[in-house]
């Protein structure tokens, strides 16, 4: 995950401010950025990263040389990034969120928040044309909170904590609200950085084939009913699932969880087409102490599975009181 924050129109020192911002540090321990924008008022850009893809490139706000005017600050993971084949894109990094500034400047907002499958909360400012956006996913993955006041000031981070000690004179008091999952909203951009709301809507609802399905690469299932056909095609759709959500530029580690049934489910599914080749997994273990005997058993048929199914497993002790201790920090981030 990364950390994603940025103010529309400030009256206070954006300096004061930016200190808001460091209360979501802990999203992106990898790297940290604030910038300006340049020609508009009081308006900055906030951003806390966790590098998985393009270690060279990947810093945000995301500008690229073919579209100078729009600033982009992401959370998440578009996973059909590779549309750039199907439209023809030129892309000049390797950042998967890159392929949200084209589908913008060609389609607009709102087709391009249809046409991701991903998780994600975005903000894409559009210096050209004056505007400001807001997307997040449909099902709300990816938290993205905004803080609007009466008279144009606008605040926006990935958690509520970054807002909190926000500072703004204003007449009326505003609240710190979720962003709704699913929406996308357009905001007016004025030359002193205020804001003003034009468009808030839907652009997918889960009870709705996703836009994005008609240029699906996964390969066509068989349309016959019978059980050995069934088990196939959830086989592949379980497969392509877990595939397309493994993409990093950096070594990843996999946490395995759960009973002793549903982890040979996952290496079977998962192993049959090394889908865990050169990835490190995880496998936490408590000590007999703090477990009951029949739970003991199970974590040790699960170690014994991973020694043959995936050698490069580490058996992570977990003790009772650390993590006790832990629930206030874990319940404040």
């Amino acid at each position: 995950m990364c950390g994603i924050w940025a103010l529309f129109g400030s009256d206070e020192c954006l300096s004061v401010q930016c200190t808001c911002a460091m209360k979501i540090a802990h999203r992106g321990p990898d790297a940290f950025r604030f910038e300006n924008v340049n020609g508009f008022t009081n308006c900055c850009f906030g951003f806390h990263r966790l590098a998985i893809v393009d270690q060279l490139y990947g810093m945000q706000p995301l500008r690229v040389k073919k579209f100078p005017y729009l600033w982009l600050c992401y959370n998440g993971e578009i996973y059909n990034h590779q549309l750039k084949t199907r439209f023809d894109f030129d892309y000049q990094t390797k950042v998967d969120g890159e392929v949200l500034l084209h589908l913008y400047d060609r389609f607009g907002v709102q087709k391009m928040a249809s046409l991701l499958d991903g998780v994600f909360a975005f903000i894409l400012l559009d210096t050209a044309n004056r505007k400001v956006h807001l997307g997040r996913d449909t099902y709300g993955v990816r938290p993205l909170f905004k803080f609007l006041t009466d008279d144009g000031f606008l605040a926006v981070c990935s958690e509520a904590k970054g807002l909190v000690e926000i500072t703004h004179s204003m007449e009326t008091a505003a609240s710190i609200v979720p962003f709704l999952p699913g929406h996308f909203e357009v905001f007016d951009l004025k030359l002193i950085g205020k804001v003003q709301s034009v468009q808030f809507e839907q652009f997918h609802c889960c009870t709705r084939e996703p836009a994005h399905a008609l240029y699906d690469t996964v390969g066509g299932l068989s349309s016959d009913f019978g059980e050995e056909t069934v088990k196939r095609n959830i086989r592949s759709l379980f497969e392509n699932a877990v595939r397309k959500r493994l993409m990093a530029h950096r070594r990843i580690g996999c946490l395995l969880s759960g009973s002793c049934c549903r982890l040979n489910q996952k290496m079977a599914y998962t192993d049959s087409k090394n889908l865990f080749d050169k990835r490190t997994t995880f496998s936490e273990q408590y000590s007999r102490q703090n477990v009951q005997k029949h739970i003991h058993f199970v974590f040790e048929i699960r170690k014994t599975v991973c020694k043959y199914v995936l050698p490069k497993t580490h058996q992570v002790a977990v003790l009772a009181s650390p993590g006790s201790n832990s629930v206030k920090k874990i319940i404040s981030h």
